[in-house]
């Protein structure tokens, strides 16, 4: 198949906060988002536009403020306080910080506060930590208002990875000991010889020590690797790093201790080899680790919520302050929060996503419910915690590690580019390097080690083990300026195979904001209808429900937790009281018109309240459709894409949202519960799906696609499962990224053949006996500086389109929920 192609000829201007594409037809001229809109407000309402200035450009797209529960905090302050002295201290883990501007932020809000002693911001990291005199500081006060730029706190979780913390000090201890290597190899160079018995005899001994130290220190790096991925049946890209050191080392010592001397050794530039493979290993870790890092390490309870009963109402909680005792609704798809009592006669749960085994679990009542199954009945049911959050499993379930999707116990299941490669450069390098040495054996044989060596010293992998990192680094960081964030490191390899975007509806191609527009105020209802229609709205999870439970608990109504409602999916809900059927969904349903079986929930935009089949009350919502979707859909069909829409709401919702932003017909997929997502995932994927989704019922189908990326880095499960996260509130960062892996990919091959080149003028030049110390110490060198000139300048933006040009015209829509 042919790769995609973008067309790129107009640009978008640049968002006042952030300074990424606004899309033309944003509602918001100069943002490109709500959250930066709100945020940038905020900055100049409290005289703090000296962010920008410090920002310089670097920062990305504002999350926009949220309310949360402190219920995680309050025991941590009361820890603080309770110990001696005037003044405490906590650490606490930060999400978003970008830059200094971010940094000079907090201090700046923490300065203006009464009580406090000082602030630490960690920007490598993602912590603060703050120190207030005793009762004189309002934390909970400090963490709200600094949130209300987009910011997010959490409980002290972050650790640096103990190989990312050793890196920087076993790239200094090399760099140091090369420079060293260096000075004494430039006085042989120079002339010193054995006429300087003592100094050359000294300079050759601390050459040879200083080289085992930086095998000892560095070369340990790819040792261990390697040697990871040959007990596992692979031939990893640092299997020839490793050879080449090992060998270059070996050979460098025999020739040292041969000749009584270094002046005919390699040492130098296996030193700087192996400082600069170091470097390039830092750089491939460093950006993801920052991103991966930017998130706050939640287990995703603040975003569970959780229905319970309070009397005669249902009170939407966060999930923290569930307790033991405690009566639960469940609706039907939503996830049981601690193990529970179920309370009604039978109930039907998954806990699929758990186990991995598919089968339902049919339970009666007094069976325990486990935490983190699902109700996967068509009626919500009510169960009794049976112990409180706190000591629920769930959490634990949540933070749970997984592999990257298409992986397999740790190692990416599809064919690395550079794994293959691996294996050719070994074969090769350890094939000519022998041939070498048997043809200088014939030829003379005192020099067939020299020219061994030399041939094994001057094939430098330097394409894959420092310019590779440095266009990772480069590629990913250009992302997080459009509000993309990577957090599996060989996402963008695996992109450039994509071929299929798979989208889920609510919350992913929109916006997830449901209001009522039209229709009957459910105040002016009479409180039986209004009850009626409270109790069935309540024990479901659709979109539409949850807009008119709010409403409705606004209105006065009351719950009846003995009621007993079904959920007809794609239709809506039905309640038996008092002789009379009462339905809540579409109107052809509700009303008992003939039509299709798979009528929508809510046909354009209206839901009926019916009694025994006559409208009673009518209720519009709309939701609205992410601004630049129609246009970057538009894009995706032009550059070649397959495109999906896999969702939960009935059919023909699903088909008039697909056919407004060109997505085929065929390619429209609703009334899909999790387990259906999931299926529908595995029988498009070839191993080119991407899957974009927002919620808990879609976690079992980022498992099934080949790469998987979310809008929602506030909720539970799916961030830590994604191989991606978007901020703001744009799809044209997908594109970006698109864009991007097959840049870089382009950029990696070239480099790959550039290194070829070079290492086959010097394997030549070795094998014709004319290679020594100094030449390989100026030529390897040269060769990578080389490399990392023309990948900066290959991946740099003024070389690259602008992710923003875009030349499909723009699609206004918005979604009649």
């Amino acid at each position: 198949m042919a790769e995609p192609a973008f067309d790129q000829s107009r640009a978008a201007t640049g968002c006042r906060h952030c300074g990424s594409p606004v899309p033309p037809d944003s509602p918001r001229p100069d943002f490109c988002c709500r959250g930066c809109e709100v945020v940038h407000a905020l900055l100049v309402e409290q005289g703090l536009t000296r962010f920008y200035d410090l920002a310089g450009g670097q920062s990305a797209p504002a999350e926009p403020p949220r309310d949360r529960s402190y219920a995680w905090l309050e025991p941590l302050v009361e820890g603080a306080e309770a110990g001696s002295g005037e003044v405490c201290s906590l650490s606490l883990d930060v999400q978003g910080i970008h830059c200094a501007a971010c940094v000079w932020l907090m201090n700046e809000m923490f300065r203006r506060r009464q009580g406090g002693a000082g602030i630490t911001v960690n920007p490598a990291l993602g912590k603060v930590r703050m120190a207030w005199r005793r009762g004189r500081f309002d934390v909970p006060g400090y963490l709200a208002e600094i949130e209300r730029f987009g910011y997010l706190f959490g409980p002290d979780r972050k650790r640096a990875d103990a190989a990312s913390r050793a890196l920087p000090i076993r790239i200094g201890i090399c760099a140091a000991v090369t420079i060293n290597v260096m000075l004494f190899s430039t006085s042989f160079y120079l002339g010193l010889g054995v006429g300087d018995p003592e100094i050359f005899k000294l300079f050759s001994r601390l050459e040879v020590i200083f080289s085992a130290l930086v095998m000892v220190v560095g070369g340990q790096v790819f040792f261990t690797s390697a040697w990871r991925a040959l007990r596992r049946g692979v031939l990893h890209l640092d299997l020839p790093i490793a050879v080449g050191i090992v060998l270059a080392f070996g050979a460098s010592f025999l020739q040292a201790v041969s000749s009584g001397g270094g002046d005919v050794a390699y040492f130098d530039t296996l030193n700087v080899f192996v400082t600069l493979m170091l470097v390039g290993r830092w750089l491939q870790q460093r950006v993801v680790d920052k991103n991966r890092r930017f998130l706050v390490e939640d287990d995703g309870a603040d975003g569970l919520l959780v229905r319970r009963r309070e009397g005669d109402h249902l009170a939407l909680i966060k999930a923290p302050l569930l307790r033991k005792g405690d009566l639960l609704v469940v609706a039907p798809g939503d996830c049981v929060p601690v193990d529970s009592l179920l309370i009604d006669p039978h109930g039907s749960f998954s806990t699929d996503w758990i186990t991995g085994e598919p089968e339902i679990r049919s339970l009666v009542q007094g069976q325990t419910a486990p935490a983190g199954a699902f109700n996967a009945g068509r009626s919500a049911v009510t169960l009794c915690a049976r112990t409180d959050f706190a000591e629920s499993p769930l959490p634990a379930l949540l933070r749970a590690p997984v592999d990257a999707a298409g992986s397999e116990s740790g190692v990416p299941a599809h064919a690395r580019f550079f794994d293959r490669w691996a294996r050719f450069y070994v074969a090769a390098v350890l094939a000519v390097a022998g041939g070498a040495a048997l043809l200088w054996w014939r030829l003379d044989p005192a020099r067939a080690i020299d020219v061994t060596v030399a041939v094994l010293v001057v094939t430098c992998p330097c394409a894959v083990g420092l310019a590779a990192p440095l266009a990772m680094e480069l590629a990913t960081a250009r992302l997080r300026r459009v509000g993309l964030f990577v957090k599996s490191g060989d996402f963008l390899e695996r992109l450039t195979r994509v071929r299929k975007l798979l989208f889920d509806k609510t919350g992913t191609l929109t916006l997830g904001r449901l209001s009522l527009v039209g229709g009957d105020a459910p105040g002016e209802l009479p409180p039986a209808l209004r009850d009626a229609a409270y109790d069935m709205a309540a024990r479901s999870i659709h979109p539409v429900s949850r807009c008119l439970t709010e409403a409705l608990a606004r209105a006065g109504a009351r719950f009846d937790g003995d009621a007993r409602c079904t959920e007809e999916t794609g239709r809506g809900l039905e309640l038996d009281r008092g002789g009379h059927r009462y339905r809540l969904g579409s109107a052809a349903w509700a009303l008992e018109v003939a039509g299709p079986a798979d009528e929508p929930f809510a046909t354009e935009g209206a839901t009926v309240l019916s009694v025994d089949g006559v409208a009673a009350a009518t209720f519009v919502t709309a939701e609205e459709v992410r601004p630049d979707a129609g246009r970057e859909l538009a894009g995706f069909a032009h550059a070649g894409y397959g495109m999906w829409l896999i969702s939960g709401d009935g059919q023909p919702r699903v088909d008039r949202l697909a056919a407004a932003l060109g997505i085929p017909a065929g390619h429209a997929l609703g009334g899909q519960r999790p387990e259906d997502k999931a299926r529908a995932v595995a029988a498009i994927d070839r191993r080119d799906t991407l899957y974009l989704g927002d919620g808990v019922n879609d976690s079992l189908a980022f498992s099934a696609a080949f790469c998987a990326g979310t809008t929602a880095i506030d909720r539970p499960v799916l961030p830590g499962r994604a191989d991606f996260f978007l901020l703001g509130e744009g799809l044209a960062p997908i594109r970006s990224a698109l864009e991007l892996a097959l840049q870089l990919r382009g950029v990696l091959r070239r480099n790959l053949i550039l290194a070829a080149v070079y290492n086959v003028a010097a394997v030549a030049f070795s094998i014709a006996g004319w290679m020594t110390p100094l030449r390989a110490a100026v030529a390897m060198p040269l060769s990578s500086l080389l490399l990392l000139y023309l990948t900066t300048r290959s991946l740099s933006p003024e070389r690259t389109a602008a992710a923003a040009s875009r030349t499909a015209s723009p699609v206004p829509l918005q979604e009649a929920a």
